[in-house]
């Protein structure tokens, strides 16, 4: 069921007390964000507004889940369960992928592709989080989003490279390649993927792309990729998956990708 939450504002009031988990957020904090530390005169009264027409709208959505009015202290919170809410569902999973790495790479694999679907598609490549919602605590939030689906495609696609499935995951690191910002940890993941599928041809001409990508802005590749280029060049039997099950690692030049919508749905 979608549930019309009201101006930016008030949309921005319940992303705070959904990130929050479960833990109360005191009235002034809830004032020095929506307003970035310069609030109306009418903010307090705003804010009871808010939170009686959210209390409402959730009230419909779902029997039981309502927003706690303000009590002793002027503290709010949602009441929801974790499973409730898409971003902790995705933290929880990606939480539980990570922790099977390398010892059960395959149930790693499939935890952290179901916590990357809370993201609203089955495309690693996500959507804006936190879209719409302006000031300085949403773009903090925003970057952190990003950065931890970041993490989690990546881990992902390296667990994928040590199980073998290099061909598979062309298309996908493809896409990731050419999406955003140059990113040096991906292209080199590609490369490696092309290599273990017998396309070394095509592993160097990945790196072309993301040489020239990072030409028009000014930069060089850095010395992991021109390594891991050189060793593709000469065909370095280091890189075969037998040789190397731990697969390419380097740091990345930006984080580059990306929970997008807001309601009980954070992602």
């Amino acid at each position: 069921m979608w549930v019309h939450l009201g101006d930016r504002k008030q949309r921005l009031l319940l992303a705070v007390l959904l990130l929050s988990e479960t833990d109360p957020v005191h009235i002034e904090q809830l004032i020095g964000t929506l307003w970035d530390g310069e609030p109306i005169k009418s903010a307090r009264k705003v804010i009871h507004h808010y939170a009686s027409d959210l209390r409402r709208h959730l009230g419909r959505a779902r029997a039981g889940g309502h927003l706690l009015p303000e009590g002793k202290g002027g503290l709010y919170r949602v009441r929801a369960e974790r499973d409730e809410v898409d971003v902790h569902r995705f933290r929880d999973q990606a939480r539980d992928g990570y922790a099977r790495l390398h010892d059960d790479d395959p149930e790693a694999v499939r935890l952290l592709r179901a916590a990357l679907r809370e993201w609203g598609s089955e495309r690693l490549i996500a959507g804006e989080p936190l879209n719409g919602l302006t000031g300085r605590w949403a773009a903090e939030q925003r970057q952190v989003l990003k950065e931890e689906h970041r993490a989690a495609v990546i881990a992902l696609l390296k667990a994928e490279l040590r199980l073998g499935r290099h061909a598979r995951i062309i298309p996908e690191l493809s896409r990731l390649a050419g999406d955003g910002p140059p990113d040096e940890e991906v292209s080199g993941l590609l490369m490696l993927a092309c290599y273990r599928s017998g396309r070394p041809a095509e592993a160097l001409s990945v790196y072309a792309a993301y040489r020239e990508r990072l030409a028009d802005a000014g930069a060089l590749p850095g010395a992991a990729i021109e390594h891991l280029r050189e060793r593709v060049a000469r065909r370095d039997p280091g890189l075969d998956l037998a040789a190397d099950s731990a697969g390419f690692t380097v740091v990345s030049v930006d984080s580059g990708h990306g929970i997008n919508g807001i309601s009980s749905q954070v992602c």
